[in-house]
């Protein structure tokens, strides 16, 4: 489709292009969220992001022509969906809104709007929270329609303006890779990103405009030449143009260059991942110890994309490069970034969120109060004032061997006093075995290594005895291997 769409500006008298349908990405949800018509079924479903400005109306207007073609020529196509995201920031908001439903039904398109709150003072920046906000609610309408691709409006003109945009950012090679033709959402879902015009320029979609007599609004605040992306439009790229005619083509091959490149990268931080992993989201770090600065920096870049987590300035992965290489063998570390700390304790590396580090630094006069439960079977006890639960699994006895019990606490025992969930106040005793020696929670800690960010959870008591430690288990004077009984572990609700 991005090919046959593209076509459709090679020429300039309105006729209808032959188009190549893309092939339906792996989408289990599609058959279950589109209509139960022949129609919804035939083709992949397919959304627009109609702002109502220039480059979204003209993709409308391609798009409208595809499909058409299509079922002139007997196929079975869907009826394609256009979203408009209303961001609130401009006067003339309602205005776009009520365009682009007009041209939309006009064009046989089904129509949402969806509104949006941009918060003014986020740290990205008014541009940065209003994309932000528009791809999530974007990706929200997809999964409610069981779309399979969400076509974009971007050209020629914006992939020159952002390679530029990314270097003049130091951004670095994933920056200056640019906008890929076809890909992921930079939200989670299970549509795929298509950008069908990416090799047409602004000018040709100006042209076949003013040929389809179409109609479109103009933001003011795209003139705003405060924003650094109107300055390089108006100001810098003319004057590129005006010496290099065809910048656009040597950028737009720059990006893809910057992309292939990107992607060895990731492909040796995947080699060097598999060879230090503990299991799925640690790293050893000894095992780090033979890869050079460069090495080690491109895969802890790689682990943060990995997790989800935005790209590192280069000063701090410079500093994480080298504490991680300069550690003693029993170092710990703390390193934040953003909304998580990367960790080392026991020659282990592992992301954690902020909120451990918090919580482990909570002060005492902040401790959370007593909760008492009264047991009678419940599998989940939710402690939210420590950021997780209690879960209760019964244990069933697979064999008549003592030996091979699984031990757990009685049912009776449980039920026999309220369990009572409660700060950590020093001093507390714990024993693994019914026939071991209590020593300190402390000691247990260090002795199972668990790290000081994990121990911030409550004791479980029954009146003066302690029942359960989360993260060491239940007190080795309440287990027992007969009768009903149950296991009682801790999960992390972060």
């Amino acid at each position: 489709m991005r090919v046959a769409l593209a076509h459709a500006f090679a020429s300039r008298d309105g006729a209808t292009p032959a188009v190549v349908v893309p092939a339906t990405p792996a989408n289990p949800s599609t058959s279950a969220s589109a209509s139960a018509s022949d129609d919804s079924l035939a083709t992949p479903r397919i959304a627009l992001a109609l702002s109502g400005g220039l480059d979204s109306m003209v993709l409308l207007d391609a798009l409208a022509h595809w499909t058409q073609s299509r079922r002139d020529a007997g196929e079975s196509v869907a009826q394609p969906l256009a979203i408009h995201i209303h961001h609130g920031l401009s006067e003339h908001a309602d205005e776009w809104l009520a365009a682009c439903e007009r041209e939309a039904r006009l064009r046989g398109f089904a129509f949402e709007a969806r509104r949006v709150t941009v918060p003014r003072d986020a740290r990205q920046g008014i541009e940065g929270a209003a994309r932000a906000a528009r791809y999530t609610a974007l990706a929200e309408r997809c999964a409610a329609h069981g779309i399979d691709w969400l076509l974009t409006a971007h050209h020629a003109n914006d992939q020159a303006e952002t390679v530029l945009l990314q270097m003049l950012r130091g951004a670095g090679l994933p920056g200056v890779a640019a906008m890929a033709g076809a890909g992921a959402l930079p939200v989670t879902s299970s549509a795929q990103l298509l950008r069908p015009l990416l090799d047409v320029s602004r000018e040709t979609m100006h042209a076949f405009a003013s040929v389809r007599s179409l109609s479109w609004v103009e933001d003011p605040s795209n003139q705003d030449r405060q924003y650094l992306r109107n300055a390089l439009r108006h100001d810098v790229m003319p004057a590129i143009a005006a010496h290099v005619p065809a910048y656009r083509e040597t950028l737009a091959r720059f990006a893809r260059h910057a992309a292939q490149a990107q992607s060895l990268l990731d492909q040796l931080a995947r080699i060097d991942f598999e060879a230090a992993r503990v299991d799925t989201s640690r790293l050893q770090r000894s095992r780090l110890q033979g890869l050079d600065t460069a090495r080690l920096a491109n895969l802890l870049r790689y682990w943060a994309a990995r997790e989800g987590l935005a790209a590192p300035p280069e000063a701090r992965l410079d500093e994480w490069v080298r504490q991680i290489r300069d550690a003693q063998p029993d170092a710990s570390l703390t390193l934040p970034h953003g909304d998580a700390v990367l960790r080392l304790y026991r020659d282990v590396l592992q992301w954690t969120p902020v909120y451990t580090a918090a919580a482990a630094a909570a002060d005492a006069d902040a401790a959370a109060d007593d909760v008492a439960l009264h047991w009678s079977g419940e599998r989940l006890w939710s402690l939210p004032q420590w950021q997780g639960s209690v879960v209760f699994e019964p244990v069933i006895d697979v064999g008549a061997d003592a030996q091979s019990a699984i031990a757990g606490i009685a049912e009776a025992a449980l039920r026999a006093q309220p369990l009572i969930a409660r700060e950590r106040a020093g001093g507390e005793r714990w024993r693994e075995r019914a026939d071991g020696h209590s020593r300190s929670l402390k000691h247990w800690y260090q002795n199972k290594g668990v790290p000081a960010w994990q121990r911030h959870v409550p004791i479980v008591w029954q009146a003066a005895d302690i029942v359960f430690v989360p993260r060491l288990g239940i007190d080795g004077a309440a287990l027992c291997v007969d009768g009903p009984r149950w296991r009682m572990t801790w999960r992390d609700e972060a």
